[in-house]
């Protein structure tokens, strides 16, 4: 986080200093040479970064890339005085041609240091910080500049990067195995060019970027070409690009926040990407209407607040289609390849007309980008289908795996939803879709394929009310309905219409519990629809489950079978079976028994749970799973008694729960438990099992106390509670 933080400073101070030092020395007319010059420089150093992380670590090259570049930049302030025409060009191309390849190479430490999991769980915050850093850069430039002279911000960024490049080396020292990824990239070419065939809306992305940049290039140059008539030269022209630059950031950080989830659930990839061109049109306009200073600082601002909240959010998940594999190269040929040519482009455009002297030039640059925002428009409202088709094709023939609950944007939504398998049809649907002789007059006609359609469609809208009109659920829209539990936008919804229907869904229910190839955000999700439902067929469905490979469908089924058990007395469960289950999962070693986490977090305002709210913070799950399937076979209240005292901050209750457990539980399973729990046998001496658990239920009132707990209360199915005693428990 802190390294992330360092980086983002650098960036947005090294572009205060770029743009200042710059200007202050040559006219604005200069600038289009120096853009293609830095975008050329800035390919031509990606390329080469490329082939050196293909051949080396990560860990090695950036840390030294890093320590090299502030080493470059404190003999760039050492010589500013002495020769300063040659070194702010020096810095300019400095800080353009090597910013964006040592960001990148910091992302590709950070993706080596952490593993998929971690990276996922992480990277949010890391992201975060680095925000917060580009803040705390373009400030510290702004003051540093206003309390020593303009050249001393090279000093900033040197201190920057050399502190960045320390810990770079650290994160390098952590891990010292060299992934697999890191060697064979020979291939590249050829996987970058098989993914632009497989994916040909990667094209119009390409072209998105290559017109979005050149749009931003000729915007730059009216807005510091106001900037430098506006501040002059030297220290106010620095701070005014330092404070600009650091609100844009603050403002960009506040839209990321508040409006980029919204509108890609509102709006879908391509209405969010086209934000920005529809942006650019505006503001192009607006300026010809008003050629004022402020008027392009805002068109300006406006450009790169949207392209680095709203674009950027639209525009990385267009790559959900693209196989990790070509994924990478294919990124790096857009977002270098394409990004830097439009700086190129763009410069072009404005050398050329500054060699015909045109007269009106900032009109001929606004209404030339205004016409590049239209033509952006124009391809954004095509990229939607071409990425829909990709993304299908991809679910369907399982090249790409999405978790359905981790889908941001309605557009991904739709296709995930539209490509999960159909059920079979009744012999008289199938002939009535045969005799129609076409799937669209079908969906247009018949009201079962219009309630699929909007099923699928993605817009929670939609759904919602469509959902709100079933009064008596056709057996043919359940699997359907199963699988909009995925989405957590309608998940309690659909789970109240399935149990309102009652055990006529039972069996469709259990057979997609039960199949391991199911979405497992919805396998985790069902069996709570099962105890709801109840009945004998549902405990066998659950007690199946039991056996299920990942724990958190197992300790689901767990709680489900509990809830029953405490609402429905007269349902039984195999003893035998319940202690061989609880066997199995003893038997796992001690680092699995401890980092067992659930993707979806506890429901604490069901009655699913074992435990009150007082213990629940204090338990690990698997303990907590194994002591909800023993409620199942033994007395439930002292044996909650029992694990609020092995909780307990009291040796002597802790000693007597194990006790306690050591009389009721068989050996073959107790030894597995105390050790899995860091305890041993409490005492060799032989005591009646009565005596032992009298004296646990008369300590209840110490446990009521450490606990919090209302004397007596034992939780009940549905919110109720109960004064258990041993005499009251249904066993």
């Amino acid at each position: 986080m802190l390294g992330a933080g360092l980086m983002m400073a650098h960036q947005v101070a090294g572009k205060a200093a770029r743009d200042g030092l710059f200007l202050s020395r040559y006219p604005v007319s200069d600038l289009p040479k120096m853009i293609v010059g830095a975008a050329l420089l800035a390919v031509l150093l990606g390329w080469m970064f490329t082939r050196l992380l293909s051949r080396y670590s990560p860990r090695k090259v950036v840390p030294i890339a890093i320590l090299s570049s502030g080493i470059l930049q404190c003999l760039e302030w050492f010589f500013l005085s002495h020769h300063p025409d040659l070194i702010v060009v020096l810095v300019y191309l400095h800080i353009v041609g090597f910013g964006a390849v040592l960001l990148s190479g910091f992302w590709s430490v950070a993706n080596e240091v952490f593993d998929p999991r971690e990276a996922k769980a992480r990277f949010g915050r890391i992201a975060g910080m680095g925000t917060a850093g580009g803040i705390t850069g373009g400030v510290l430039a702004e003051r540093v500049v206003a309390q020593f002279d303009a050249a001393s911000i090279l000093l900033l960024l040197t201190i920057l990067h050399l502190i960045a490049a320390s810990l770079l080396f650290y994160l390098g020292s952590l891990n010292q195995t060299t992934p697999s990824e890191s060697r064979g990239y020979s291939s590249e070419g050829s996987s970058s060019l098989e993914a632009f065939r497989k994916a040909p809306f990667l094209w119009s992305l390409a072209t998105l970027v290559l017109l979005g940049t050149t749009s931003a290039a000729l915007l730059d140059y009216l807005f510091k070409s106001g900037a430098s008539i506006e501040f002059g030269k030297g220290e106010p022209l620095v701070r005014f690009f330092a404070a600009f630059y650091t609100g844009s950031q603050v403002l960009t950080f506040l839209v990321q926040t508040v409006l980029t989830r919204f509108s890609l659930e509102k709006l879908g990839l391509a209405r969010t990407v086209m934000a920005l061109p529809t942006t650019i049109l505006a503001g192009s306009i607006g300026r010809l209407l008003v050629p004022t200073f402020p008027m392009i600082t805002g068109v300006r601002s406006l450009e790169l607040i949207l392209r680095g909240s709203l674009f950027r959010s639209g525009y990385e998940l267009f790559y959900t289609p693209i196989p990790a594999r070509e994924k990478r190269s294919v990124k790096t040929i857009i977002d270098v390849g394409f990004d830097r040519l439009g700086d190129a482009v763009g410069a072009g455009v404005l050398q050329l007309l500054i060699l015909l002297s045109v007269s009106s030039m900032d009109q001929y640059i606004l209404i030339f980008s205004a016409g590049l925002a239209i033509i952006s428009i124009w391809i954004t409202t095509r990229m939607d289908k071409a990425y829909l088709r990709v993304l299908e094709q991809g679910l369907l023939n399982r090249a790409v795996e999405l978790d359905v609950a981790e889908v941001q944007d309605s557009t991904t939504m739709s296709a995930v939803l539209r490509s999960l398998p159909i059920t079979s049809l009744s012999g008289e649907r199938i002939a009535s879709v045969a005799e129609a002789g076409a799937a669209p007059l079908i969906q247009q006609s018949d009201p079962f394929w219009q309630k699929v359609q909007v099923f699928r469609s993605g817009d929670i809208r939609r759904v919602r009310e469509e959902l709100a009109s079933i009064h008596q659920l056709d057996p043919f829209l359940v699997p359907h309905l199963i699988r909009l539990l995925a989405w957590d936008g309608v998940s309690e919804q659909v789970r109240d219409i399935l149990i309102e229907s009652g055990p006529r869904v039972i069996g469709q229910l259990c057979d997609i519990l039960l199949d391991d190839s199911q979405d497992f955000t919805i396998r985790r999700r069902i069996p709570r629809i099962l105890a709801r439902i109840g009945g004998q067929r549902s405990v066998y469905g659950l007690e199946s489950g039991l056996n299920d490979s990942r724990f958190e469908v197992r300790f689901q089924c767990g709680r489900a079978l509990d809830y029953i058990h405490q609402t429905q007395h007269e349902l039984k469960v195999e003893k035998d079976w319940i202690l061989e289950v609880v066997e199995k999962e003893l038997s796992v070693s001690r680092p699995i028994w401890q980092s067992r986490k659930f993707l979806d977090s506890r429901d604490t305002e069901d009655s699913f749970s074992f435990l009150d709210e007082a213990i629940r913070e204090r338990t690990d799950q698997s303990l907590d799973h194994i002591f909800s399937l023993l409620a199942l076979i033994l007395p439930r209240a002292p044996l909650m008694t029992a694990f609020r005292a092995l909780y307990s901050e009291d040796r002597l209750l802790h000693g007597l729960a194990m006790e306690y457990l050591e009389s009721v539980i068989p050996e073959r399973v107790r030894g597995k438990l105390i050790e899995l729990r860091d305890a041993e046998p409490i005492s060799t001496e032989i005591r009646n099992p009565q005596d032992i658990l009298d004296q646990l239920m008369g300590s209840s009132q110490n446990l009521e106390r450490e606990f919090r707990i209302p004397s007596g209360d034992v939780p009940l199915p549905d919110g109720k509670r109960s004064r258990a005693t041993p005499e009251s428990d249904p066993h």
